[in-house]
């Protein structure tokens, strides 16, 4: 209980020395918060021991990874937005570089790497679109599934 009363006197006399030391401004106010809670933790201190309860600190703050989980469904939405801009954007460049048949859809594997690509253009502009997509999206030709359109 003595250790108690002692902390408390030592937050006292270190917020009393710090309000005196502070500078005016926005820092300040944003330190004396954090002194604010410093208090608070060191006048709170002995309440479990008071009440014969065991509280653990660590515990109280698990910080640990296998206290989170990821939602799939989430993740696979954005996998989908993911795909959807990789698609739409090779698609724009096709339109840039005039192969108006050309169209693309991008499907990405697990670790978000690009699992197939799936291409469909005229003949005279399939050359064209594969060498396009090889170099945009950097994926190897054995990726690259191609739908000859015929018209």
């Amino acid at each position: 209980m003595s250790g108690w009363i002692l902390s408390i006197v030592g937050m006292v006399l270190t917020v009393t020395l710090a309000e005196i030391m502070l500078p005016e401004g926005q820092t300040a106010k944003y330190v004396k918060g954090v002194i604010s809670l410093m208090v608070v933790y060191v006048v709170l201190l002995p309440i479990p021991t008071l009440l014969h309860t065991k509280f653990d600190v660590k515990g109280f703050f698990n910080f640990s990874s296998a206290s989170y989980e990821s939602d799939p469904a989430f993740i696979q939405i954005i996998k989908e937005d993911k795909q959807s801009v990789l698609s739409e954007s090779l698609t724009a460049v096709f339109r840039e570089k005039g192969l108006n048949s050309a169209g693309v859809k991008v499907i990405l594997g697990e670790s978000e790497n690009v699992r197939m690509v799936f291409l469909s253009a005229e003949k005279a502009d399939l050359s064209k679109a594969f060498d396009l997509t090889l170099s945009y999206l950097g994926v190897k030709e054995d990726k690259i599934v191609i739908n000859e359109i015929y018209t």
